[in-house]
């Protein structure tokens, strides 16, 4: 079977499609993976240097992010990635590290950046949190998924070929 110039145009189209869009949304399929990703405060990319994912330099919570798997693991909720004395767990809503992907967080606003150690949330917003006893969340809780963007662009440019 040989493909059509066309239909090797379209191919072409698809890949670059697809290799662009996973790159420039892929900080927004992470704030889905972490408790308040995206209400951090002047900060919509919280793993980028540059808060706002254009640029491909992560900061201190970003690469402990992906050294745990781009997972929202028990480790990453209590390590202190900016060194301000609160866990990314009290900063981003989390202090009993319980959270999980869909979930709602303890609370929604009033967090701070877990690498910014310049800002740090309010203490008594989880001063009268007992987390005895509660169940935290583990490295295969929260396992990251690869966007669906590159598959769901490569099954259009196949059936446009084999149609």
């Amino acid at each position: 079977m040989s493909i059509p110039s066309s239909g090797v145009v379209l191919i072409g189209v698809a890949i670059a499609v697809a290799h662009l869009s996973s790159g420039v949304g892929a900080s927004k399929e992470f704030v889905a993976l972490i408790p308040n990703g995206g209400n951090v405060p002047n900060a919509p990319a919280i793993g980028h240097s540059d808060n706002t994912g254009k640029s491909s330099a992560t900061n201190a919570f970003g690469s402990a992010f992906a050294d745990a798997g781009k997972s929202w693991t028990l480790g990453l909720c209590q390590a202190d990635t900016d060194g301000d004395g609160q866990t990314n767990g009290q900063e981003l809503g989390d202090p009993c590290c319980e959270w999980s992907i869909g979930a709602t967080p303890r609370w929604t606003s009033g967090v701070s950046h877990p690498s910014d150690s310049s800002k740090t949330s309010n203490e008594s917003i989880w001063a009268s949190i007992n987390c005895t006893g509660v169940t935290t969340v583990s490295s295969s809780d929260a396992s990251f998924v690869q966007p669906p963007g590159v598959f769901l662009t490569a099954c259009v440019a196949i059936s446009l070929i084999c149609t």
